[in-house]
């Protein structure tokens, strides 16, 4: 499935005009680039269920360590106003996150990931602004 939506993703087109430019490694992730924000690339894994989206945006390390808790708060609280997206801590590192069903149609697929990119620059400014990082 990956392969055959790499090749579409690398097709399209959005109506804002942003394009992408996906990369199937070896380990069965498929890195997007997309024009709206191509300095965050999101990693897509199939699942045996679903399809994850996942932006790394930080390091724990890059926080401020007397910030930590606030940047967790600031997070959890930012969580259900970023659309479409989720933010985490997986490992040593915050992230952005979706989740789509396998069954998600490519217009469906484009939208998430225009939109998770998007979200991806407003986090990271709202978090800036609060002056948590290092």
């Amino acid at each position: 499935m990956l392969a055959d939506l790499m090749h579409k993703l690398n097709e399209q087109t959005t109506a804002e005009g942003t394009t992408f430019q996906a990369v199937l490694s070896e380990s069965g992730v498929l890195e997007v680039a997309c024009s709206n924000n191509d300095e965050f690339s999101i990693h897509l894994v199939q699942t045996d269920t679903q399809l994850l989206a996942v932006t790394q945006l930080f390091k724990v390390s890059d926080v401020k360590p007397e910030k930590i808790a606030a940047l967790n708060v600031e997070m959890l609280q930012m969580s259900p106003a970023v659309p479409l997206s989720s933010l985490g801590l997986q490992g040593d590192m915050y992230i952005l996150f979706g989740a789509m069903a396998l069954s998600t149609s490519v217009e469906n697929i484009v939208h998430e990931l225009e939109v998770q990119a998007e979200n991806t620059i407003e986090v990271l400014e709202e978090i800036q602004e609060q002056d948590l990082l290092v």
